[in-house]
């Protein structure tokens, strides 16, 4: 998971290819940003890198707890730290904002965006 945000926060979505499953998903369906969506198999991983760069000049998630629920899921509080590449406008949220990680045979195979902490360990069914 870490390799996954190091590879997120460089823009080398290539590097995803290692951590992650062939048929990967980022669910970013809750994002308030424009990459909003839902992105499956490394092909599309493409497609959200590109509207990322298009819409942020900096776009950083740093982890700053991971806790394992009983299914094997993993939640990763993280800072967002991003800069709109039009706006100028900077975003800044801590700690708040989670992904809930889903792994099988060392892979990711699910990683899921959450506005709120508590909605990521309640769905690994974790207390607050």
């Amino acid at each position: 998971m870490r390799s996954a945000y190091a590879a997120i926060n460089e823009r080398d979505f290539d590097a995803l290819a290692t951590p992650t499953d062939p048929d990967y998903v980022l669910d970013f369906s809750r994002s308030i940003g424009p990459q909003r969506g839902v992105y499956r198999g490394h092909a599309e991983i493409a497609r959200f890198q590109a509207s990322t760069d298009e819409a942020f000049e900096r776009f950083e998630l740093t982890p700053i707890r991971f806790v394992v629920g009983p299914g094997g899921q993993i939640a990763s509080r993280h800072r967002l730290s991003a800069k709109g590449r039009s706006s100028g406008l900077e975003l800044e949220r801590v700690p708040d904002v989670a992904i809930l990680w889903e792994l099988r045979d060392g892979k990711i195979i699910k990683a899921t965006l959450y506005q709120h902490a508590n909605e990521a360990l309640e769905a690994a069914g974790l207390p607050e």
